[in-house]
């Protein structure tokens, strides 16, 4: 079984961290890397499509596969 959490001494694999922005008005959502200060129903941008004010309705991180 996989360990949640590295032992002591053992380096932590790299998890970029993600900011999904959801459109109010046309439910379009695009995803970018998280800045700090972002934080769930936040306000975000403008949406690319209708130009409304989008809100942020995620943030996640994902593990970076080596190979």
């Amino acid at each position: 079984m996989a360990q949640m959490f590295p032992s002591i001494g053992e380096k932590r694999p790299k998890m970029p961290v993600f900011t999904v922005e959801e459109c109010p008005r046309c439910g379009t959502k695009t995803k970018r890397a998280f800045k700090n200060g972002d934080y769930v129903y936040r306000e975000g941008g403008d949406c690319p499509k209708c130009q409304a004010k989008t809100l942020i309705t995620q943030i996640f991180a994902e593990l970076i596969k080596l190979q």
